[in-house]
């Protein structure tokens, strides 16, 4: 999936509702870098491991996460979405989103 945002998006994509994390699992070396964030009516995830990075829209966060998580493979992916740190990244996000 690919995203192209002009100029006129950068506002948009300065929103309270970004959240910046990263989790340390036994699937992946090193370290996964992630931002997520609402933009609109889409949710957008980017991912970064070691140079690697990977970009992903969704209806949710939770689907463009794993969109983004993807190219990592499945085993990965599962256990990002099943590490402990999502929990607290989940309550950040809701935070977020009854801040606005």
């Amino acid at each position: 999936m690919v995203a192209v945002t002009m100029l006129a998006d950068a506002g948009a994509m300065q929103t309270t509702r970004w959240i910046d994390f990263e989790l340390i699992v036994t699937a992946v070396t090193p370290a996964v870098r992630v931002r997520i964030g609402d933009y609109g009516d889409r949710w957008v995830a980017s991912v970064q491991c070691g140079t690697s990075r990977t970009n992903a829209l969704g209806a949710n966060a939770r689907e463009a996460l794993v969109a983004a998580l993807a190219p990592l493979g499945a085993r990965a992916t599962t256990e990002v979405m099943a590490a402990p740190r999502m929990f607290g990244a989940s309550a950040q996000l809701l935070e977020a989103s009854a801040a606005v």
